[in-house]
């Protein structure tokens, strides 16, 4: 995940709610920590003004996650991000 830090307003949501502690503010703008984030999408959810974006390293994860997935529904899977069958 990555902020737009042109769009951010400094609110703080996504901070309050990240699980990995993987946000900060740096001037006064969200910064997300890419070695410690999990791309679970908890933030970008939180945020009122759309400034997160994904820029997955696990695209697939993102995606296959439903439960905690507030961007899709598993028919949404590109088909080239399919899993392998068994």
């Amino acid at each position: 995940m990555r902020v737009n830090r042109e769009v951010c307003v400094g609110c703080g949501a996504c901070v309050n709610l990240c699980p990995r502690l993987a946000i900060r503010f740096i001037d006064n703008r969200s910064y997300i920590d890419e070695l410690s984030c999990i791309e679970c999408g908890t933030c970008r959810a939180a945020c009122g003004v759309d400034a997160i974006y994904s820029d997955c390293r696990f695209p697939a994860m993102v995606l296959f996650n439903f439960v905690s997935n507030p961007f899709g529904e598993p028919e949404s899977v590109p088909e080239e991000m399919n899993l392998p069958e068994k």
